[in-house]
């Protein structure tokens, strides 16, 4: 299983997704203005910084999961609003701080605050064109959840998700803020119904898989009783961590929080049932974005802000096509040195996930050591990355299984990152759900994907960037952080990991292999008016994945466009600059201060990356220190 499930988060966010916000507040600035306005700054810096503070302060639900305390403001009682009102008002705040931007006439602009004008500007600008469309949700980013509700990465799907792992309880008053979110929960699941609503007035439904996906959930949510549900429990379990709390004291909060569930939480999710299951009844089938209204102008919007390019969808087709035949090739090459010879290579494939050498037991024996085997890969990168890397993450990375009402309609891994205070490491989580989808061969890269030195490696290091704007400390952008964890799969095999392992090297061309088809399919979908029947035959016959991993992927691309494209994308692009940085600095290149460069100046819009890494060849290489 390889596919990333984004975070899914309310303002500012990539998917990841996904990948999260990651950045230290100023306590100067803790009590930014709303994000309605921002006053006029002192420098260039100071106004982008006012500008991401405004959106921060304006999305608790943000605040929390960057671990923002200590700082004035507390925000930890409330929810983010996604009002149609509030729509009109990120609207705004877009075209304001756009605005702002290209109007600046202060000092001119030092090298690196040229490439805080290019990130910023292409930032707004992706979003201005995304919430162009008039059925565009009321949360930003927009592209992170294009329907109000879907099966995977919709806010009320995400809710429990991040009640559970980002609300933290460490004393009661933490402990009543987790209760008044709950009380607050079904204001916050009425305005998604009203998004709902008016997607559906203007013919944007779900389709209908999104629907069935997350009907599912609601009604496991729904189902026990209010001192047995997943929110009652789950500030159970904090609760017994924290020692200060009398158990008598803990009965009381335990038996409040019920009520919550019971008052709010409960009918809000029971309202929003009921409005999915009317469009159930509705039948309009599963199709791409091509259907909607104005459904080709918010494809394109979509792959510019999540490749970061000015491709077209047939430009990115093609390159799919041209790079599934190239990784076919190698895979082809590969299988027959493991002894494989007859049959296409998905037949291959499959031959090989069912050797049993290959296959971990479906039982909790099999499930920890699977997870065992994560933590080994990690601690023998220890070594290993130091020859590759001059700056590594301080923060630690964790290993730990999908939730399990999540696992069925989750993908095979997913990264949040550490909080800013230190109270989270980061966290690879894996889905242990179908144990068949995972093989011996195919965790190594799913481990250096989503972990080190993927992910974690690039999410925790722009953590520690705490003298560049917070905006380029908050955005991931799709084609940088998920280009940089597959650049990171073929890096690892660069480092000779694999040289005794032809079966796990196996298992990366495979993940390459998925990311290429991916262009083809997404594309697909949504451009060439593919049906899912028709991208899942493809996707199989070319990957060799099971059934069930491909429906997943399938119905993920259909609710969440142009983000599939991503991957494959930024990786050539990264690959690309790599070649050229070592072509023209011939001997006076070092890999490890490429990666320096790379990572060193924060998650970035390709084009920027480019602007990037041709000042750094123009200065002769070396010790970048982020200086372009």
């Amino acid at each position: 299983m390889f596919a990333h499930k984004p975070a899914t988060l309310p303002l500012l966010l990539s998917v990841a997704l996904a990948s999260p916000l990651a950045l230290t507040v100023p306590a100067a600035q803790a009590q930014a203005p709303t994000i309605a306005g921002t006053p006029a700054a002192v420098s260039f810096n100071g106004l982008l910084d006012v500008q991401t503070m405004a959106a921060i302060n304006a999305d608790p639900e943000l605040r929390t999961m960057l671990g923002i305390s200590g700082d004035g403001a507390d925000f930890s009682r409330q929810l983010t609003d996604v009002s149609l009102a509030q729509r009109e008002v990120n609207r705004r705040f877009l075209a304001d701080n756009l605005a702002a931007i290209k109007d600046w006439h202060g000092a001119p602009l030092d090298p690196q605050q040229q490439l805080s004008d290019g990130l910023a500007r292409w930032f707004y600008q992706a979003q201005i064109d995304l919430m162009a469309v008039p059925w565009a949700a009321a949360w930003l980013p927009v592209g992170g959840s294009t329907y109000a509700v879907d099966q995977l990465f919709s806010l009320p799907v995400n809710l429990p998700q991040f009640m559970d792992n980002q609300h933290a309880v460490t004393d009661e008053a933490s402990a009543r803020s987790y209760i008044a979110r709950l009380q607050a929960m079904a204001p916050k699941l009425d305005q998604v119904r009203a998004n709902v609503d008016m997607q559906a007035a203007q013919g944007v439904v779900p389709p209908e898989v999104a629907l069935q996906g997350a009907a599912e959930q609601f009604r496991t949510l729904l189902a026990p009783a209010p001192k047995d549900s997943l929110w009652v429990q789950s500030l159970q379990r904090k609760l017994e961590k924290v020692a200060a709390i009398a158990p008598a004291r803990r009965a009381e909060l335990l038996a409040q929080a019920s009520m919550a569930v019971q008052t709010s939480v409960n009918p809000g999710y029971q309202r929003l049932l009921a409005d999915v299951q009317a469009l159930q009844a509705r039948h309009l089938g599963n199709k791409g974005v091509w259907a909607l209204p104005q459904g080709k102008a918010y494809y394109d919007a979509a792959l510019r802000w999540y490749t970061s390019t000015d491709l077209d969808a047939d430009a990115i087709h093609q390159i799919g096509l041209d790079e599934v035949a190239r990784v076919e090739k190698a895979m082809d090459a590969r299988l027959t040195q493991l002894g494989l010879r007859e049959g296409s290579v998905a037949a291959r494939v499959q031959q090989l996930r069912d050797d049993p050498r290959y296959r971990y037991a479906d039982s909790d024996a099999g499930r920890r050591e699977l997870l065992g085997d994560i933590e080994q890969r990690l601690r023998d990168l220890d070594p290993i990355l130091p020859r590759w890397f001059g700056h590594l993450p301080p923060q630690k990375l964790v290993v730990q299984p999908v939730p399990t009402h999540m696992q069925k309609t989750s993908p095979g891994g997913y990264y949040y990152p550490p909080a800013m205070d230190g109270s989270r490491p980061g966290t690879f989580f894996i889905n242990l759900g179908d144990i068949d989808s995972n093989t011996r061969w195919s965790i190594p890269t799913l481990t250096y994907h989503e972990g080190a030195p993927g992910h974690h490696f690039q999410i925790s290091i722009g953590q520690t960037l705490t003298d560049l704007p917070l905006l380029r400390r908050s955005l991931n952008p799709s084609a940088f952080s998920e280009g940089w964890a597959l650049y990171a799969e073929q890096l690892m095999a660069e480092t000779g990991i694999y040289k005794d392992d032809p079966a796990g090297d196996l298992g990366r061309l495979q993940a390459e292999m998925f990311r290429s088809v991916r262009l083809v399919v997404d594309t697909g979908l949504h451009r060439k008016r593919w049906t899912p029947e028709q991208a899942a035959t493809y996707l199989q016959d070319k990957t060799g994945m099971t059934p069930g991993d491909v429906r997943v992927e399938i119905n993920r691309y259909l609710v969440q466009p142009g983000q599939a494209s991503s991957y494959k994308m930024g990786q050539l692009r990264l690959l690309a600059l790599r070649e050229k940085a070592r072509t023209q600095l011939g001997d006076r290149f070092d890999i490890r201060a490429f990666h320096d460069l790379i990572l060193g100046n924060g998650a970035m819009p390709m084009t920027v990356v480019a602007q990037a890494v041709d000042a750094w060849i123009a200065a002769g290489g070396g010790d970048p220190k982020r200086a372009p």
